[in-house]
């Protein structure tokens, strides 16, 4: 392989590693953990109930239109369960949920529970500099120790913002939970942007699990 073809590989390798850590920095949310139930076999779901259990009753609305515009398509319908259960703390319980699906006909339910937003420190590490020197006597060949001075800039310590979401689909007809992941997302915004970055972690994942269509 010829020096121009190395630098070539080198090169794209280098564009590639960097692309891919532009990309983990602009997301805030990830899994903790996920699991697929390791006996369903189908069929995937196209109807699914989207339940959010969150403590204000305005977000809990936004959060489920969000949601099931997401994961609406040609092949799979989401539906706001607040169009149904006005009330989740008085009325969310197994006979109104029951109802629900059987008004709908949906053959799946997604319940998505917010836990609150906790603070979590972490410790940044300290990064030593090199600065050059100027002036007479600092030339290209040797004097290395000499032409640079060291600057260290010592790690502290930092507090991130962390909202947990549990995510637990169940097929509405067995009423057994067949797909489930925890996330975690570090200093959310926004709403919209921690919904966005749910569907490309949970919706991707269930569809590839073929657990929807």
């Amino acid at each position: 392989m010829s020096c121009t073809n190395k630098k070539i590989i080198s090169t794209a390798a280098v564009a590639v590693a960097v692309i891919t850590t532009l990309l983990n920095a602009c997301s805030t949310t990830h899994y903790v953990e996920n699991w697929k139930a390791p006996d369903y076999e189908g069929p995937a779901l196209s109807k699914i109930l989207v339940i959010g259990v969150i403590s204000r009753e305005d977000n809990r609305r936004k959060f489920e239109d969000q949601f099931t515009k997401l994961i609406t398509s040609n092949e799979i319908t989401g539906i706001s369960s607040y169009t149904l259960i006005a009330n989740l703390e008085k009325h969310g319980n197994k006979k109104n949920v029951l109802a629900a699906v059987e008004k709908t006909n949906a053959d799946g339910v997604l319940i998505v529970t917010t836990h609150g937003v906790s603070q979590q420190d972490r410790v940044t590490r300290g990064n030593v500099d090199y600065i050059p020197n100027m002036g007479p006597g600092y030339g290209m060949y040797g004097y290395y120790n000499r032409s640079h001075s060291f600057v260290y800039t010592q790690g502290n310590t930092v507090t991130d913002s962390v909202l947990r979401i549990d995510t637990k689909l169940y097929n509405a007809s067995t009423e057994k939970m067949i797909w489930s992941a925890k996330t975690e997302s570090f200093n959310p915004t926004s709403s919209d942007k921690i919904i966005m970055e749910l569907e490309a972690l949970v919706v991707d994942d269930m569809r590839a699990s073929g657990m929807i269509k």
